[in-house]
């Protein structure tokens, strides 16, 4: 088979798989929000407070925008980016730990111009830029917490020790294994090197720092901001120290679990981080069902439309 009836058969194959996940999307998504009864959960919560969550159900999206947009070594049209992150909540529902996400992104910056390598680079470098800003912030709403006996919290240091155990094992293999130091070379290093005066421009330009720096500050206060108006609309006035930490450990836990879109263990570990920060356990419930629902659920079919849309421009 030559290489156009391969891209036939591989744009054939797209269309196939955007089909089920889309059936799939739907009976999902309906079942989902029937067995949360989230039209009374809305009828019985405040209003303003609903309102509220909504507006900051937005922020994240627009701070993972900026922080794309100001490290990429390539011009990125705002709208378009935007199109793009908005697309990869229905994705993330038919790929287990966002890593459908990851693929869009990476293939956005491929048909922008980017080579393989430095495209999986660059949004490497936005995602360990963004775990340094959340790591910062994590430690700040520690020492907040910390003053209150009551809501004192640790560091999982096994975690964290295991993490870095990981990382040490892939550096030494990587460096004494002529192998895997040979193909690191050839697929990572050789096309960064080859892209790097863009990629430093980005790194270095003070401007683009500074964006990137409020745009991953953007996404988990954003979460946070969305979380404290949902529990306050059905009652509850959970820590907003805390509730960073609590929504940084839902997207933990949501990474870690093999599941499409986390469904189900998100909303857990939302509902029983709301649980430990003193709210009651219903109001926690719906808190953390009304954050899903505005951050995730109702995105999907717009970010349906993006996906489309997108596909149609070749964009992705």
């Amino acid at each position: 088979m030559n290489r156009s009836g391969r891209t036939r058969a591989a744009r054939r194959l797209w269309r196939v798989v955007l089909a089920v996940a889309t059936v799939v999307a739907v009976v999902v998504l309906v079942r989902r929000l029937e067995a949360a009864d989230l039209g009374e959960r809305l009828r019985s919560a405040d209003p303003a407070w609903l309102w509220a969550a909504a507006a900051c159900a937005l922020v994240p999206l627009f701070g993972n925008v900026a922080s794309m947009t100001a490290l990429s070594p390539v011009r990125l049209p705002v709208v378009q980016t935007t199109l793009v992150w908005l697309a990869t909540s229905f994705v993330n529902l038919v790929t287990p730990s966002s890593t459908g996400g990851v693929a869009l992104t990476v293939r956005y910056l491929q048909q922008r111009g980017l080579p393989l390598a430095v495209a999986a680079t660059t949004i490497g470098i936005v995602q360990s830029t963004s775990f340094v800003v959340t790591a910062l912030l994590i430690v700040g709403c520690l020492v907040v917490a910390g003053r209150d006996p009551e809501n004192a919290v640790s560091l999982p240091w096994p975690v964290l020790g295991v993490a870095a155990g990981i990382v040490v094992v892939v550096a030494v293999v990587v460096r004494r294994w002529p192998p895997a130091r040979r193909f690191v070379t050839a697929k990572v290093v050789e096309p960064v090197r080859a892209e790097w005066p863009p990629l430093r421009r980005a790194l270095t330009h003070p401007g683009r720092i500074g964006v990137a720096f409020l745009g991953h500050l953007a996404v988990p206060l954003g979460f946070a901001a969305t979380l404290a108006c949902c529990a306050r609309a059905v009652g509850g006035e959970p820590p907003v120290a805390l509730l960073v930490l609590v929504v940084v450990g839902s997207s933990a836990v949501t990474a870690a679990v093999p599941v499409p879109g986390g469904i189900g263990a998100s909303e857990a570990a939302l509902a029983a981080g709301l649980v430990a920060t003193g709210v009651p356990a219903e109001a926690a419930l719906s808190a953390a069902l009304l954050h899903r629902a505005l951050t995730f659920w109702l995105r999907v079919p717009p970010a349906w439309l993006a996906l489309l849309w997108l596909r149609r421009r070749r964009a992705v």
